[in-house]
């Protein structure tokens, strides 16, 4: 067994990655354990890291750094071409006030801690730690170990203190992470607790309110009956003008067309029209009859095809300047983007991605083949040169010197945020010419939760020596309360001001807790107990502000330190 313990040997960088993989593996199978309806999930990660490093299984420090960052740079990357997409939306309407009342939260949260902190004298260097287990935030606990190396960077007879206050960072989040995970859920179930919630009522008046702000989009079959109509191009009806209608199909003498912009309404002219619903009943109302029209057996060179948009030139142009109808005599009938259905009016934008029905004469429908894509294989395959030049921009956005007035030291968004804000950019702008910042789903939770995991075994690793010793303290002891403190506190506060004074439902409101603390158990708690995925909605609206926030706050609070 010589080769056993010459592999398990400390500095070994073989049996260190044997004993991280283990880890994350134990920690793995451990947070698919159910305790109370409740999963850890990755986050079990932490708890099995923390036990290596108890029993004194660790890695060679400079391995364990670089392995920290590295998994760091891809979680923070991976978040933020998940969440760039909808991150501008998200500000619109609701989602403004929801992502408001998140920073209030979690500002709330920062200013508890430095409260603690300075009132009960405990170590400065424990701050980002303590706030960042407290609201579940690995990017704000790396943001904040960042800070106390730059801080304490300039001087090389302080390198020392520098890893024994990141050490300290380290270990108030592992102490208090465990509170942080179950805590959104204790606010959740208060909150239905103090407001007396009755959950399906909730959610019947969240499905109302959201189908009358949002109607489905619907496809009908009409007959034009009034003659009134007789002889107007469709592009000039009025009735049509701010409709966002999409007409796929004509029937006139038994012979099925794609209309265009030039067709003139005849009386018997049957139309196939996509839009939201209450505009096409009103439409129905105004111009003819529905029934049933047997579009399908009639003659006529018009067929229906599913694309999906995979070639850079048509992204970013709006479908009046790609003329498909014009010079295909093909209509884009709809768009489905990440599940949700979309109506191409004439200003619609395609993105790397849709899903597109496509309806008219067979050879146009190939045109369209042609300049749209339609390569699976190329949509499900990652393109690594986008991933690594997105990274090298995220770093060197994370490294950039930022001045903050009043405050002496620098501050940097660092390799937490730099990255995320990095991939949101891009995300946003899709693409610069062949080069697509695009992720498939799949690779990208794969990307997401291996870079978590490592991190998170990294965290627990370092922090794991002694750790039993140092939460039976009288200290651990007392940041295990302070960070369950923080953790229900602010999200109470903030969370029943929401209920109170905007009459905010409860579904969304337990959406808003589990995203503005980023806890994703929350969050499958939250759709288990309303029986529905629409908590996701206001978790997906305020998770990509909520992770930057802490990033910051976390710096602030260690600005200062000597």
């Amino acid at each position: 067994m010589d080769w056993l313990s010459e592999l398990l040997r400390e500095g070994s960088v073989a049996g260190g990655m044997a004993i991280l993989a283990l880890a994350v593996a134990l920690g793995l199978a451990l947070g698919n354990v159910r305790v109370l309806g409740i999963r850890l999930g990755i986050s079990g990660v932490l708890f099995s890291s923390l036990l290596f490093g108890q029993i004194g299984w660790t890695v060679n420090e400079t391995v364990l750094s670089f392995l920290r960052d590295f998994g760091l740079v891809i979680f923070a990357y991976a978040i933020g071409l998940q969440m760039g997409p909808g991150f501008a939306s998200s500000f619109k309407s609701e989602g403004l006030r929801l992502n408001l009342l998140s920073v209030w939260a979690v500002g709330l949260g920062a200013a508890m801690t430095l409260a603690v902190v300075l009132i009960f004298h405990l170590p400065r260097a424990s701050a980002p730690g303590l706030y960042s287990g407290a609201f579940t935030t690995t990017p704000g606990l790396a943001a904040g170990q960042d800070a106390i190396r730059n801080a304490l960077a300039n001087d090389p007879l302080r390198e020392r203190t520098a890893t024994h206050a990141m050490d300290q960072a380290g270990r108030a989040y592992a102490v208090t992470y465990p509170f942080g995970i179950v805590g959104p859920i204790f606010a959740i179930v208060l909150l239905r607790w103090i407001f007396r919630i009755h959950v399906p009522d909730e959610l019947a008046q969240l499905t109302a309110e959201e189908a009358a702000q949002r109607p489905p989009v619907a496809t009908v079959d009409f007959e034009i009956t009034r003659a009134v109509h007789v002889g107007i191009p469709l592009s000039e009806h009025p009735l049509l003008q701010f409709g966002n209608v999409i007409f796929s199909r004509l029937l006139r003498d038994r012979v099925v067309s794609v209309p265009n912009g030039d067709t003139k309404i005849h009386v018997g002219d049957v139309f196939r029209a996509v839009g939201p619903k209450p505009v096409l009943d009103e439409l129905v109302a105004q111009m003819g009859r529905t029934g049933s029209f047997d579009l399908g057996s009639a003659t006529g060179d018009v067929k229906r095809e599913e694309l999906v948009v995979t070639r850079t030139h048509v992204l970013r142009r709006p479908l009046r300047e790609l003329e498909f109808r014009r010079r295909t005599g093909v209509t884009i009938a709809s768009v489905n983007r990440s599940g949700v259905e979309l109506t191409p009016t004439a200003s619609f934008k395609l993105q790397f991605g849709d899903h597109v029905t496509a309806i008219g004469p067979e050879e146009g429908l190939k045109m369209i083949e042609a300049e749209l894509g339609n390569s699976e294989e190329r949509l499900n395959h990652s393109q690594l040169i986008p991933i690594f030049l997105g990274i090298v921009i995220g770093v060197m956005v994370g490294s950039i010197p930022l001045k903050v007035p009043g405050l002496s030291t620098a501050m940097r968004v660092g390799l937490a945020g730099g990255p995320m804000i990095a991939a949101i950019v891009l995300s946003q702008l899709g693409n610069i010419g062949s080069v697509v910042w695009y992720m498939p789903a799949a690779a990208n939770q794969l990307f997401r939760d291996f870079g978590l995991a490592v991190f998170l075994a990294c965290v627990g690793l370092s922090s794991g020596d002694h750790f039993i010793q140092n939460v039976a303290s009288g200290g651990g002891l007392a940041l295990v309360c302070w960070g369950a403190a923080i953790s229900m506190i602010p999200i109470l506060v903030v969370g029943w001001w929401a209920r109170v004074h905007y009459k905010m439902n409860f579904v969304t409101l337990s959406g808003w807790v589990a995203g503005a603390m980023t806890s994703s158990p929350a969050l499958v708690f939250a759709n288990d107990m309303a029986r529905s995925e629409a908590p996701s909605v206001a978790y997906a609206a305020v998770a990509p502000l909520a992770m930057l926030t802490p990033v910051i706050c976390s710096q602030l609070l260690v600005i200062g330190m000597r």
